[in-house]
């Protein structure tokens, strides 16, 4: 069944930093070419069938499992190819969508492969339900949904038929562990990549691929957050004793660290902490 549902936009939701413009589905799309864009950010998945989209100079095909994330204001077309392409579909927009979009590496339209498709969907049909409501406050749980569901697009989604950003975070689940057992002690990135199987060079790229990050910033991270942990757990505990109960036996280089991503020293954060 086709469904073309609009968001009734307060005041007050386009002061969020996303919300719902619109949401629907359609049995079988029909030829669409927009000259000027849509003022408006879409999300649309593929159920059955397959459609070709035409953006920004580049031809795409968009079959089950597959979903188009397009930008707005920018010349697209998109027609169905196996019939029927029936597909469904979010519409959103906000103040700051841009920037969220571009911290997630969303910065063109493009087409997203999904590991596992029901999980947007749930979210547009979730947000079609709430939009049927009277509920004043509908849009508010909408912006919620909306924000969940390009989570979903982070997490799950890949931009061919390779490994997914959680994917790639399950794989590296024995290099989690090992740190978590480890990180009191000196680690290398050979013994990392050996908990893994591959190499230094193939643990590094795994690590970029779900977490942005190298093995050695994450590992970094992960002890700095111990020592809070025992900063206030531990209140009679030196500094340095803390230093070397998370793997560090030089204690500047500890505070060093810790001030560098907490912009202030453990024991300023140890005071701030007791007062709350």
């Amino acid at each position: 069944m086709d469904h073309n549902i609009f968001g009734v936009i307060t005041e007050m939701e386009m002061k969020f930093p996303m919300y719902v413009t619109s949401v629907g589905s359609w049995h079988n799309q029909e030829p669409m070419r927009r000259e000027a864009g849509f003022p408006d950010y879409q999300w649309i998945q593929t159920l059955n069938g397959m459609g070709r989209l035409e953006v920004a100079g580049k031809s795409y095909t968009v079959s089950q499992g597959q979903g188009m994330l397009l930008f707005p204001n920018e010349k697209h077309e998109y027609t169905p190819v196996r019939e029927p392409w029936s597909l469904k579909w979010v519409t959103f927009n906000g103040a700051h969508m841009a920037d969220m979009l571009a911290s997630m590496h969303f910065e063109t339209s493009m087409v997203l492969y999904l590991t596992n498709p029901d999980i947007t969907l749930s979210k547009i049909g979730a947000i079609l339900s709430l939009l049927r409501l009277q509920n004043p406050l509908r849009g508010v749980e909408c912006s919620g949904l909306v924000y969940q569901l390009l989570l979903d697009l982070f997490l799950y989604t890949s931009h061919s038929e390779v490994r997914s950003k959680q994917q790639h975070a399950e794989q590296l689940a024995p290099a989690f562990h090992y740190i978590e057992e480890n990180y009191d002690q000196s680690i290398s990135l050979q013994q990392l990549a050996d908990s893994l199987g591959v190499t230094p060079q193939h643990t590094c790229l795994l690590f970029q691929q779900a977490l942005g990050i190298r093995p050695i910033t994450y590992l970094t991270h992960y002890r700095l957050r111990k020592a809070k942990e025992l900063l206030l757990q531990q209140l009679d505990m030196e500094v340095r004793d803390v230093a070397q109960h998370v793997g560090y036996e030089d204690s500047s280089y500890f505070i060093k660290l810790f001030k560098k991503q907490e912009g202030l020293t453990p024991s300023h954060f140890r005071k701030i902490h007791r007062r709350l």
